[in-house]
């Protein structure tokens, strides 16, 4: 948490802005309808990350093929996300990202 306000009082947001750059990120995981539907909401920001929809379900962490094991267009799984970003941020749109791992993850619904 400090962390995350250290980097907003910088000016840096809480989620990789450049391709190939990884962090934490904290938020909640769901499926949505459309394109890009696996989606992660950045907590405190308006900002949401998306996997490609070809990411297959074994490079995914645990905690993820169990969510989508489950309902997952009625739940949401809430926790900590290390992603890697596949392309740069631009504001107002979806950022393409990879989740390599959870960590702290509970499912909600």
């Amino acid at each position: 948490m400090l962390l995350a306000l250290a980097l907003l009082a910088a000016g840096q947001p809480p989620f990789p802005t450049r391709a190939g750059q990884c962090q934490w990120v904290r938020g909640g995981f769901y499926v949505a309808n459309g394109s890009g539907i696996n989606r992660l909401w950045v907590r405190g920001t308006k900002h949401v990350l998306n996997l490609h929809d070809a990411d297959s379900e074994k490079d995914a962490p645990p905690a993820i093929r169990r969510f989508w094991n489950g309902r997952p267009f009625e739940q949401r799984l809430w926790g900590e996300f290390y992603v890697c970003a596949r392309a740069r941020y631009l504001p107002g749109h979806m950022q393409r990202v990879r989740i390599l791992r959870t960590r702290r993850t509970v499912i909600t619904g």
